[in-house]
């Protein structure tokens, strides 16, 4: 759950290389989304595998990525800080840092709406209450939590805070 203002304000200012998650999803992953079905433990982690391993080639280049994708769960996050080579599983002390963009459901839903309308998603907003319902944040991880209503280059300041 991305504000992809933000988002690409990040691209531009930090001259990175952006990641698009939805290129990493399986041809069936993507189907089952567009149909309505929520994708399973199964479905996911090949997926977030693939996140992981892009990153790591990233890290290894000494490339600052953006990736904006539903890392719901701690166990997802896990997957992806293990791109760190330096990475201790658990203890949350990772090269890979995690934002939530953090709005209420229904402007989650106009905003996927919107999104789904431009062809820039293909997740219907039937889906959204399955993913918030998933959603876990455990403090101890460290994750920077952004009001996703405020100005643009609000949430782009509070993240480039955090992260640099």
């Amino acid at each position: 759950m991305e504000c992809l203002t933000s988002q690409e304000k990040l691209l531009y200012l930090w001259v990175s290389a952006e990641l698009e998650n939805h290129d990493y999803h399986s041809e069936s992953n993507k189907e089952k989304m567009k149909n309505g079905i929520p994708l399973s433990e199964e479905d996911r982690v090949p997926w977030l595998e693939a996140l992981r391993n892009t990153l790591r080639r990233g890290l290894v280049d000494n490339e600052t990525l953006v990736l904006a994708c539903s890392a719901l769960q701690k166990r997802y996050r896990e997957i992806l800080r293990s791109a760190d080579p330096n990475y201790e599983s658990g203890s949350y002390a990772s090269i890979v840092k995690f934002v939530l963009l953090d709005v209420g459901a229904e402007v989650l839903a106009a905003r996927l709406v919107k999104r789904a309308a431009e062809g820039k998603h293909f997740m219907p907003a039937t889906l959204l209450q399955t993913q918030l319902e998933l959603l876990q944040i455990d403090e101890a991880e460290g994750i920077l939590k952004v009001d996703a209503t405020m100005d643009p280059d609000s949430i782009l300041k509070t993240i480039r805070t955090f992260v640099v």
